[in-house]
Protein backbone atom coordinates (compact mmCIF):
# COMPACT_ATOMS: atom_id res chain seq x y z
CA UNK A 1 0.00 0.00 0.00
CA UNK A 2 1.39 3.38 -1.04
CA UNK A 3 0.21 6.55 0.69
CA UNK A 4 -0.54 9.74 -1.23
CA UNK A 5 2.14 12.29 -2.04
CA UNK A 6 3.58 13.67 1.18
CA UNK A 7 5.38 17.01 1.19
CA UNK A 8 9.03 17.08 2.26
CA UNK A 9 8.93 20.88 2.62
CA UNK A 10 6.85 23.31 4.61
CA UNK A 11 4.89 25.26 2.03
CA UNK A 12 1.25 26.34 2.26
CA UNK A 13 0.08 24.80 -0.98
CA UNK A 14 -0.77 22.26 -2.32
CA UNK A 15 -2.95 20.60 0.32
CA UNK A 16 -1.04 17.40 1.07
CA UNK A 17 0.14 15.31 3.94
CA UNK A 18 3.40 16.61 5.39
CA UNK A 19 6.53 14.94 6.69
CA UNK A 20 8.75 18.03 6.80
CA UNK A 21 8.96 18.10 10.60
CA UNK A 22 9.26 15.59 13.44
CA UNK A 23 5.89 16.79 14.76
CA UNK A 24 4.18 14.79 12.00
CA UNK A 25 5.72 11.46 13.04
CA UNK A 26 3.19 10.53 15.78
CA UNK A 27 0.17 11.00 13.51
CA UNK A 28 1.77 9.05 10.68
CA UNK A 29 2.76 6.33 13.16
CA UNK A 30 -0.89 5.86 14.11
CA UNK A 31 -1.67 5.23 10.44
CA UNK A 32 1.13 2.71 9.89
CA UNK A 33 0.21 0.86 13.10
CA UNK A 34 -3.38 0.51 11.90
CA UNK A 35 -2.29 -0.78 8.48
CA UNK A 36 0.28 -3.16 9.91
CA UNK A 37 -2.39 -4.57 12.24
CA UNK A 38 -4.17 -5.79 9.10
CA UNK A 39 -1.00 -7.50 7.84
CA UNK A 40 -0.25 -5.01 5.06
CA UNK A 41 3.01 -3.28 4.15
CA UNK A 42 2.99 0.48 3.66
CA UNK A 43 5.21 2.91 1.77
CA UNK A 44 5.11 6.70 1.65
CA UNK A 45 5.48 8.81 -1.49
CA UNK A 46 7.80 11.79 -0.94
CA UNK A 47 7.27 14.89 -3.05
CA UNK A 48 8.90 18.29 -3.52
CA UNK A 49 7.35 21.11 -5.55
CA UNK A 50 8.72 24.47 -6.64
CA UNK A 51 6.87 27.72 -6.09
CA UNK A 52 3.93 28.19 -8.45
CA UNK A 53 0.72 30.16 -8.82
CA UNK A 54 -2.51 28.39 -9.77
CA UNK A 55 -4.12 31.77 -10.46
CA UNK A 56 -1.57 33.09 -12.94
CA UNK A 57 0.11 29.89 -14.11
CA UNK A 58 3.56 31.15 -13.09
CA UNK A 59 5.96 28.43 -12.00
CA UNK A 60 9.46 28.73 -10.62
CA UNK A 61 12.01 27.38 -13.09
CA UNK A 62 14.50 24.79 -11.91
CA UNK A 63 17.10 26.64 -13.97
CA UNK A 64 16.86 29.41 -11.37
CA UNK A 65 17.60 27.17 -8.38
CA UNK A 66 20.99 27.80 -6.77
CA UNK A 67 23.32 25.06 -5.53
CA UNK A 68 22.34 26.01 -1.98
CA UNK A 69 18.66 25.50 -2.82
CA UNK A 70 19.41 22.18 -4.50
CA UNK A 71 21.35 21.03 -1.43
CA UNK A 72 18.35 21.96 0.72
CA UNK A 73 16.03 19.92 -1.52
CA UNK A 74 18.32 16.90 -1.22
CA UNK A 75 18.43 17.28 2.57
CA UNK A 76 14.62 17.51 2.73
CA UNK A 77 14.27 14.17 0.97
CA UNK A 78 16.87 12.51 3.20
CA UNK A 79 15.39 13.89 6.43
CA UNK A 80 11.89 12.88 5.33
CA UNK A 81 13.06 9.34 4.60
CA UNK A 82 14.49 9.09 8.11
CA UNK A 83 11.18 10.35 9.54
CA UNK A 84 9.23 7.88 7.41
CA UNK A 85 11.21 5.00 8.85
CA UNK A 86 10.67 6.31 12.39
CA UNK A 87 6.94 6.55 11.62
CA UNK A 88 6.87 2.87 10.73
CA UNK A 89 6.68 3.01 6.96
CA UNK A 90 8.19 -0.05 5.28
CA UNK A 91 9.69 2.08 2.52
CA UNK A 92 9.45 5.32 0.58
CA UNK A 93 8.85 6.25 -3.03
CA UNK A 94 10.60 9.33 -4.42
CA UNK A 95 8.17 11.24 -6.65
CA UNK A 96 10.18 11.82 -9.82
CA UNK A 97 7.13 11.96 -12.10
CA UNK A 98 4.66 14.46 -13.56
CA UNK A 99 5.31 18.17 -13.08
CA UNK A 100 7.13 18.25 -9.76
CA UNK A 101 10.67 19.28 -8.88
CA UNK A 102 12.63 16.06 -9.37
CA UNK A 103 10.73 15.29 -12.57
CA UNK A 104 11.60 18.73 -13.91
CA UNK A 105 15.28 17.98 -13.35
CA UNK A 106 15.30 14.66 -15.24
CA UNK A 107 13.25 16.04 -18.15
CA UNK A 108 14.68 17.08 -21.52
CA UNK A 109 12.94 20.36 -20.77
CA UNK A 110 15.64 20.98 -18.15
CA UNK A 111 17.90 23.57 -19.83
CA UNK A 112 20.49 23.89 -17.06
CA UNK A 113 24.04 24.03 -18.42
CA UNK A 114 25.81 23.03 -15.20
CA UNK A 115 26.32 19.61 -13.59
CA UNK A 116 22.55 19.29 -13.04
CA UNK A 117 21.83 19.52 -16.75
CA UNK A 118 23.48 19.11 -20.16
CA UNK A 119 22.91 15.35 -20.55
CA UNK A 120 20.93 12.44 -19.10
CA UNK A 121 23.47 11.76 -16.37
CA UNK A 122 23.51 15.42 -15.35
CA UNK A 123 19.74 15.73 -15.35
CA UNK A 124 19.51 12.64 -13.12
CA UNK A 125 22.26 13.86 -10.77
CA UNK A 126 20.00 15.37 -8.10
CA UNK A 127 18.15 12.04 -7.76
CA UNK A 128 21.30 9.90 -7.67
CA UNK A 129 22.82 12.23 -5.08
CA UNK A 130 19.66 11.97 -2.99
CA UNK A 131 19.92 8.18 -3.20
CA UNK A 132 23.57 8.27 -2.13
CA UNK A 133 22.70 10.40 0.89
CA UNK A 134 19.67 8.28 1.80
CA UNK A 135 21.69 5.06 1.72
CA UNK A 136 24.30 6.61 3.99
CA UNK A 137 21.54 7.27 6.55
CA UNK A 138 19.24 4.24 6.31
CA UNK A 139 21.44 1.62 4.66
CA UNK A 140 20.52 -0.76 1.86
CA UNK A 141 17.97 -2.87 3.73
CA UNK A 142 15.33 -0.12 3.72
CA UNK A 143 13.09 -0.02 0.64
CA UNK A 144 13.54 3.10 -1.48
CA UNK A 145 12.07 3.36 -4.97
CA UNK A 146 10.82 6.03 -7.31
CA UNK A 147 8.00 6.94 -9.64
CA UNK A 148 8.77 8.31 -13.10
CA UNK A 149 6.78 9.37 -16.15
CA UNK A 150 7.49 6.83 -18.89
CA UNK A 151 6.60 9.55 -21.39
CA UNK A 152 5.85 13.19 -20.60
CA UNK A 153 3.52 13.87 -23.55
CA UNK A 154 4.63 17.47 -24.07
CA UNK A 155 6.65 18.92 -26.93
CA UNK A 156 10.35 18.57 -26.19
CA UNK A 157 9.79 16.36 -23.15
CA UNK A 158 10.97 12.87 -22.31
CA UNK A 159 9.84 9.90 -24.35
CA UNK A 160 10.57 6.23 -23.79
CA UNK A 161 13.93 6.81 -25.51
CA UNK A 162 15.06 8.93 -22.56
CA UNK A 163 13.25 7.14 -19.73
CA UNK A 164 14.76 3.75 -20.51
CA UNK A 165 18.20 5.29 -19.99
CA UNK A 166 16.98 7.09 -16.86
CA UNK A 167 15.66 3.80 -15.48
CA UNK A 168 19.07 2.18 -15.97
CA UNK A 169 20.76 5.04 -14.09
CA UNK A 170 18.27 4.80 -11.22
CA UNK A 171 18.61 1.02 -10.98
CA UNK A 172 22.38 1.40 -10.73
CA UNK A 173 21.85 4.09 -8.06
CA UNK A 174 20.33 1.42 -5.74
CA UNK A 175 16.62 2.05 -6.35
CA UNK A 176 14.59 -0.91 -5.09
CA UNK A 177 11.74 -0.44 -7.59
CA UNK A 178 10.56 1.84 -10.38
CA UNK A 179 6.88 2.79 -10.69
CA UNK A 180 5.86 3.89 -14.18
CA UNK A 181 3.31 6.65 -14.68
CA UNK A 182 2.99 9.13 -17.56
CA UNK A 183 2.35 12.77 -18.40
CA UNK A 184 1.25 15.17 -15.71
CA UNK A 185 3.38 18.06 -16.97
CA UNK A 186 2.16 21.61 -16.43
CA UNK A 187 3.72 22.97 -19.63
CA UNK A 188 0.50 22.25 -21.55
CA UNK A 189 -1.93 23.27 -18.82
CA UNK A 190 -1.91 23.56 -15.00
CA UNK A 191 -3.50 21.05 -12.66
CA UNK A 192 -3.85 18.23 -15.21
CA UNK A 193 -5.93 20.30 -17.64
CA UNK A 194 -3.93 19.57 -20.81
CA UNK A 195 -3.29 16.42 -22.83
CA UNK A 196 -0.29 15.52 -20.69
CA UNK A 197 -2.57 15.68 -17.67
CA UNK A 198 -5.15 13.43 -19.31
CA UNK A 199 -2.43 10.82 -19.86
CA UNK A 200 -1.44 10.98 -16.20
CA UNK A 201 -5.05 10.61 -15.00
CA UNK A 202 -5.98 8.35 -17.91
CA UNK A 203 -9.42 9.35 -19.15
CA UNK A 204 -12.36 7.25 -20.37
CA UNK A 205 -11.42 7.61 -24.05
CA UNK A 206 -8.05 5.91 -23.54
CA UNK A 207 -7.77 2.11 -23.77
CA UNK A 208 -7.22 -0.16 -20.81
CA UNK A 209 -3.54 -0.76 -20.16
CA UNK A 210 -2.58 2.43 -21.98
CA UNK A 211 0.76 2.63 -20.15
CA UNK A 212 1.81 -1.01 -20.37
CA UNK A 213 4.03 -0.31 -23.37
CA UNK A 214 6.00 2.06 -21.14
CA UNK A 215 6.59 -0.48 -18.36
CA UNK A 216 7.45 -3.05 -21.03
CA UNK A 217 10.09 -0.77 -22.53
CA UNK A 218 11.59 0.03 -19.15
CA UNK A 219 11.50 -3.60 -18.06
CA UNK A 220 13.35 -4.62 -21.23
CA UNK A 221 15.92 -1.86 -20.71
CA UNK A 222 16.61 -3.08 -17.18
CA UNK A 223 17.09 -6.61 -18.46
CA UNK A 224 19.87 -5.26 -20.67
CA UNK A 225 21.88 -4.39 -17.55
CA UNK A 226 20.82 -7.57 -15.72
CA UNK A 227 18.69 -5.64 -13.25
CA UNK A 228 15.74 -7.49 -11.78
CA UNK A 229 14.30 -4.68 -9.65
CA UNK A 230 10.48 -4.67 -9.79
CA UNK A 231 8.69 -2.41 -12.26
CA UNK A 232 5.20 -1.18 -11.39
CA UNK A 233 2.69 -0.10 -14.02
CA UNK A 234 -0.43 2.00 -13.48
CA UNK A 235 -3.06 3.56 -15.71
CA UNK A 236 -6.38 1.84 -16.38
CA UNK A 237 -5.48 -1.69 -15.33
CA UNK A 238 -8.94 -3.18 -15.80
CA UNK A 239 -8.97 -5.89 -13.14
CA UNK A 240 -6.85 -8.56 -11.46
CA UNK A 241 -7.08 -10.81 -14.52
CA UNK A 242 -5.71 -7.98 -16.64
CA UNK A 243 -2.91 -7.56 -14.12
CA UNK A 244 -2.11 -11.27 -14.32
CA UNK A 245 -1.87 -11.02 -18.10
CA UNK A 246 0.61 -8.15 -17.73
CA UNK A 247 2.72 -10.25 -15.35
CA UNK A 248 2.65 -13.32 -17.57
CA UNK A 249 3.79 -11.24 -20.55
CA UNK A 250 6.76 -9.98 -18.53
CA UNK A 251 5.67 -6.36 -18.98
CA UNK A 252 5.67 -5.46 -15.26
CA UNK A 253 6.02 -7.05 -11.84
CA UNK A 254 3.32 -5.14 -9.95
CA UNK A 255 0.23 -3.13 -10.83
CA UNK A 256 -0.71 0.23 -9.34
CA UNK A 257 -4.37 0.99 -8.76
CA UNK A 258 -5.83 4.20 -7.33
CA UNK A 259 -9.14 5.42 -8.76
CA UNK A 260 -10.75 1.95 -8.97
CA UNK A 261 -9.95 1.46 -5.26
CA UNK A 262 -11.43 4.90 -4.55
CA UNK A 263 -14.62 3.85 -6.32
CA UNK A 264 -14.69 0.58 -4.38
CA UNK A 265 -12.29 0.06 -1.44
CA UNK A 266 -13.05 -3.69 -1.73
CA UNK A 267 -11.91 -3.75 -5.38
CA UNK A 268 -9.37 -6.50 -4.69
CA UNK A 269 -11.36 -8.43 -2.10
CA UNK A 270 -14.51 -8.73 -4.22
CA UNK A 271 -12.52 -10.10 -7.16
CA UNK A 272 -10.65 -12.61 -5.01
CA UNK A 273 -13.98 -13.79 -3.57
CA UNK A 274 -15.67 -13.99 -6.98
CA UNK A 275 -18.04 -11.09 -6.26
CA UNK A 276 -17.23 -9.03 -9.35
CA UNK A 277 -20.89 -8.25 -9.98
CA UNK A 278 -20.99 -6.36 -6.67
CA UNK A 279 -18.08 -4.09 -7.62
CA UNK A 280 -18.55 -0.37 -8.09
CA UNK A 281 -16.43 0.15 -11.19
CA UNK A 282 -14.46 3.29 -11.97
CA UNK A 283 -15.63 4.92 -15.22
CA UNK A 284 -12.58 7.24 -15.37
CA UNK A 285 -14.73 10.37 -15.36
CA UNK A 286 -12.11 12.11 -13.15
CA UNK A 287 -14.79 13.57 -10.92
CA UNK A 288 -12.41 12.75 -8.06
CA UNK A 289 -9.73 14.90 -9.71
CA UNK A 290 -12.18 17.80 -10.04
CA UNK A 291 -12.96 17.55 -6.33
CA UNK A 292 -9.27 17.57 -5.54
CA UNK A 293 -8.75 20.65 -7.70
CA UNK A 294 -11.49 22.41 -5.71
CA UNK A 295 -9.80 21.33 -2.45
CA UNK A 296 -12.86 19.26 -1.52
CA UNK A 297 -12.94 15.84 0.13
CA UNK A 298 -11.87 13.40 -2.56
CA UNK A 299 -14.45 10.64 -2.89
CA UNK A 300 -15.76 8.83 -5.97
CA UNK A 301 -18.77 10.68 -7.38
CA UNK A 302 -20.24 7.42 -8.73
CA UNK A 303 -19.90 5.65 -5.38
CA UNK A 304 -21.45 8.66 -3.64
CA UNK A 305 -24.48 8.60 -5.95
CA UNK A 306 -24.98 4.87 -5.42
CA UNK A 307 -24.76 5.35 -1.64
CA UNK A 308 -27.28 8.20 -1.79
CA UNK A 309 -29.66 6.06 -3.86
CA UNK A 310 -29.41 3.14 -1.43
CA UNK A 311 -29.99 5.46 1.53
CA UNK A 312 -33.08 6.92 -0.15
CA UNK A 313 -34.47 3.44 -0.91
CA UNK A 314 -33.89 2.32 2.66
CA UNK A 315 -35.60 5.44 3.98
CA UNK A 316 -38.65 4.70 1.80
CA UNK A 317 -38.79 1.11 3.08
CA UNK A 318 -38.70 2.32 6.65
Amino acid sequence: MDVEACGVLDRKSPHLLRICDDKFIPGLKEMTDAVHAEGCKMTLQLIHYVKQSVRTGWKQAIEDLSYEEIDEIKKQFVDSTIRARKAGFDGVELHVAHGYTLSSFISLLNKRTDKYGRNTEGRCRIVTEIMDDIRKEVGYDYCVGCRISGEEFVMGGNTLKQTTEIAKIFAQASMDFISVSAGGKTEDGPWYTGYSGSRCMATANLPYGCHVYLSRGIKNALREINSDIPVIVSGKVKDLQHGEEIFQAGDADLIGVCRPALADPDWIKKQVEGREKEMIKCVYCNGCLERDQRHEKVNCVIADKIAERKAAQQAQQN
